[in-house]
């Protein structure tokens, strides 16, 4: 039986034990009260369930302290997990929108992972520029070694805590691990090989190699955020040394253009030579 299922089963056993002894509670109230034929037994019925239901209800109460106790440890190792998974989500697109979109950023975490903000990278990241990070790289290949990371560590998480996983964070981490917008990032070197093959002249934006995230992409990671904040304090009164997931902090007055943006002159050129290729086509 999985351990999450295991507490629930105990919670609704104590519901059901309540409901049965309370019935014969009223069985023996009944036979105390309505008549003196059966006062005696009534009563005796009556006292003896009352000190069942006590007896019952400090022996699971007992019982699920010492389950939730037991699983204070494997639930903190879920928390750090998720953590770290959600943390790197973040950070990899904050930081991806910091260096290609030339607008300051978004006033929250909710404006953030919305049209209003991601989506943009993706009309403005240049593929072929380099993020700011050691050793050199380009886009096309940062972009989707994070893309199978958050894929390979959200994969793992499921199959590590599968068993302790409360179902709507699994079903969250499932979601941005196999959703559309993971595939095609993923996807994103057959698009550029084809090109390569094929002699075609596709602009270098994101946006013309993949999809922006959708709502429910968008959902998934905002409710993990929130799930490790919730956590966190939950947790924080047991351990005081936890950390807390990567908050996030808008950033005004940034330089301009932004070093990874595409020039609006070089991209009005590579649409032109597109749409050049299709008509020759």
């Amino acid at each position: 039986m999985k351990i999450t299922h295991k507490i629930k089963y105990l919670v609704n056993r104590e519901w059901r034990i309540i409901i049965i002894i309370g019935t014969l509670i009223l069985i023996g109230l009944a036979f105390w009260q309505l008549s003196t034929k059966t006062a005696e037994f009534g009563l005796n019925f009556f006292t003896e369930m009352l000190g069942v239901l006590v007896t019952v209800l400090i022996i699971d109460k007992i019982i699920l302290i010492r389950e939730n106790q037991r699983l204070i440890p494997l639930k903190m190792a879920v928390y750090e997990d998720v953590r770290l998974f959600t943390s790197r989500y973040i950070g990899f697109w904050t930081t991806t929108y910091r260096e290609s979109v030339p607008e300051n950023d978004p006033k929250d975490l909710a404006e953030f992972f919305s049209e209003k903000g991601i989506s943009k990278i993706f009309l403005f990241l240049n593929m072929d520029s380099e993020p700011n990070v050691s050793p050199p790289i380009k886009w096309w290949d940062w972009m989707v070694h994070n893309a199978k990371e958050f894929k390979e560590k959200g994969d793992k998480i499921l199959e590590r805590h599968a068993h302790i996983l409360e179902p709507e964070v699994y079903a969250k981490i499932h979601h941005i691990t196999e959703c559309d917008f993971t595939t095609l990032l993923n996807n994103i070197p057959l698009i550029r090989n084809y090109d390569i093959t094929n002699n075609f002249p596709r602009p270098k934006t994101l946006n013309h190699y993949s999809i922006p995230p959708e709502k429910e992409d968008f959902e998934a990671i905002l409710y993990l955020y929130q799930w490790c904040e919730l956590t966190f304090n939950e947790y924080k009164k047991i351990k005081p040394n936890i950390k807390q997931v990567s908050q996030y902090a808008p950033i005004d007055n940034k330089k301009m253009p932004p070093k990874c943006q595409i020039s609006m002159s070089i991209l009005a050129k590579q649409i032109k030579e597109m749409d050049d290729f299709r008509k020759r086509k």
